[in-house]
Order: C-alpha cells, then structure tokens, then sequence
C-alpha cells in the first residue's frame, strides 16, 4: 500500500510543465490519470488494490484551491492514523487546500467497527479545521476556529472503551459514554479534559485486584456484585510532543473515589502515575452537613477520613502496582491526595 501512495505522490508533485499531454499509468493494480490545461496538471484520477480491495481518488487543481477527495473500501484504526496528514505551517504554499476522505469501514478491533465515515480538512498556510464522524454519529472528533482565533478541540464516543483501546491507552475499560473538551494548538500541542460516565473495568485486567480491593468496604456493589462498574472519570489532559500529563484526575463507583496524577508516552510504552483512593468516600460525603460530624470527614474530593495510596509503573510490557494498606486519618486532618509522594 505504501509503495502506491508513494508513487501517487511522486505524480501529485511533479513540475508544473513536464508533460502537455493527458498522460495514464496502469499496472495490474494501480492505476493513474493525469489531465493538463495549458501546460499545468488541472486533474489526477488514481485507483490501488490492496488485499482485493479498491480505493481510489481524485484530485482537481483550480486556480486558488486543492481539491482532493479519496475513498477507501476498508482500513485499520492504526493504517488510518499513520496515514493521517497532519499539515503545520508552510507560507510557501499559495493555494488552499480541501481534503475529503470516505471510508466504508474503519476497524478499530475485532469486536467493533465504524460505517460510512467521513474525514475533512482545510489547510490555508496553516492547518484551519478538521472533522471526523461516522454515520451514526458514534465517534465525533473535530478541530474548529474559535472567534479569538483559537481552536477548539471536541471529541464524543459512544463506547469509550473501544476510543481507549483505539489510542493504544488501555484495553480494560469497557464501555461508557465520552465527552472531550479542550484548546488546539499543534497536533503534539493541546490541552483536552476528557469525562466518561458509566463503563466497566475488565476482571482479566492487571490492576483489578486494586480495583477490587478498593470497594472491600462498598457493600452495596459487593451484594450486586458490582465492583467493576464505575459512574464517572475525569482526566484532564495536556500533550506536548509524545508525552501526555495528566493531574488532578477523578474516578467514581458506588461509595468509592480515586484520584490520580502522572504521566504516559504510548510510543514508548511508559507510564508513571500517582493517586490515592477513598473506599468510603461517597458514604462520606452524605455526611459532611452534619455539624458535629464536618470535621471528622474530608471537605472535597481529595480529603477522606479513610484513603489508600497506590502506584503504577509501566515500562515495556511490565506493569507494577504498589499499593499501602488503608491508612485511617486523624480526625479533622486535611490529606490531599496529591502530596503523599512528593
């Protein structure tokens, strides 16, 4: 596949004037259409076969603009994304470019695929805007100009758990709706805080057995047999280059609340993060309005009369979980989650 993308953009930029004639490329698959006006490439119509399946695309040169639109029959999450142009600036192009690409059925995994979707972009010396979505609306993503100038970065998914999985960040969410918000500035440069609400932790995971130990005290999930289950997580996210950081992060299920910080570079399969979990936390809080009893129990969400420490250390395929015994806090004592490593 590569090696045909390779040669359609050997013709895409070929000198302006090297051919005066219509020219054709054919081989047994792949396929290549070339149409001048006045000396200058006006179209170039393609078609590749991989795997005996066909894709094929146009592009139309006007005088201001670029138009080029593809379609795939399938691809791959992972093909799409290391197919994906990410333009940046470039003041020596003079033309605005308009990219569309149809693709009948991208595959996230085995289990889950999206239909009929639809990628536009508009790149004016800089990138402008992007949009992702599939006909169902399952997976939106969309990268827009605010009035001030700035861009605003917006995804939604219906299965939360295949978007984690997709982005290589964990296979071990199932489930749950997502919503993300947040500022654009480069591909490897934006701030994104993302919440998910109602979704599930696989049992199979490593790190179930800190999931499972956290709601010992949650008997209502333990006689529903519910302790995979979880209401709501919020990460806020910032990216520079391949690192992602993330602080101030929350997790709900039943009476139990996690909050953790760190940081994770997927390209190399590095992650360091750092919390603390309140396994009455929510038990808690019902009782925070009651005069004598105000000072006993914490005061938000990073305070619990009783919490638990723990790590995750991943490197390569080795992922380590560490984790102190319940600790029971003095009364009236203010903890905050986030200084007990530091």
């Amino acid at each position: 596949m590569y090696r045909k993308l390779l040669v359609i953009i050997f013709f895409i930029y070929l000198p302006k004037y090297i051919f005066a004639y219509d020219y054709e490329f054919v081989s047994d698959d792949l396929s290549i259409n070339l149409k001048f006006n006045e000396r200058k490439i006006s179209e170039i119509k393609f078609e590749f076969t991989k795997d005996d399946l066909k894709h094929f695309g146009i592009i139309n040169y006007n005088n201001d603009e670029i138009n080029i639109n593809l379609n795939t029959n399938i691809i791959t999450f992972d093909e799409l994304k290391r197919l994906f142009p990410k333009p940046q600036k470039n003041n020596k192009l003079n033309k605005i470019i308009n990219f569309n690409w149809e693709i009948a059925e991208l595959l996230v995994s085995n289990e889950y695929s999206l239909y009929s979707n639809n990628l536009n972009f508009v790149y004016d010396k800089g990138f402008e805007l992007l949009t992702f979505y599939d006909s169902k609306k399952d997976f939106e993503f969309s990268i827009l100009p605010n009035l001030n100038g700035d861009k605003q970065l917006y995804l939604s998914a219906r299965n939360a758990g295949q978007f984690f999985y997709a982005q290589k960040i964990t296979k071990d969410m199932i489930g749950g709706a997502l919503i993300g918000k947040g500022n654009f500035r480069k591909f490897d440069d934006y701030d994104l805080t993302i919440k998910v609400k109602d979704f599930r932790v696989n049992k199979e995971s490593k790190f179930y057995n800190l999931i499972f130990t956290s709601r010992i005290l949650d008997i209502f999930s333990i006689l529903q047999n519910k302790q995979d289950e979880f209401n709501y997580l919020e990460v806020p996210i910032q990216k520079k280059g391949k690192v992602f950081d993330f602080d101030h992060a929350i997790m709900l299920g039943g009476t139990v609340a996690f909050s953790f910080k760190g940081e994770a570079n997927p390209s190399e399969k590095t992650a360091n993060v750092n919390g603390t979990y309140g396994p009455l936390y929510l038990f808690e809080k019902n009782f925070q309005n009651v005069p004598f009893l105000k000072e006993l129990f914490g005061k938000n969400i990073e305070e619990s009369l009783i919490a638990a420490d723990f790590k995750v250390l991943k490197n390569g395929n080795k992922t380590d979980f560490i984790f102190n015994p319940l600790s029971v806090l003095t009364p009236g004592k203010t903890r905050n989650f986030f200084d007990i490593w530091e």
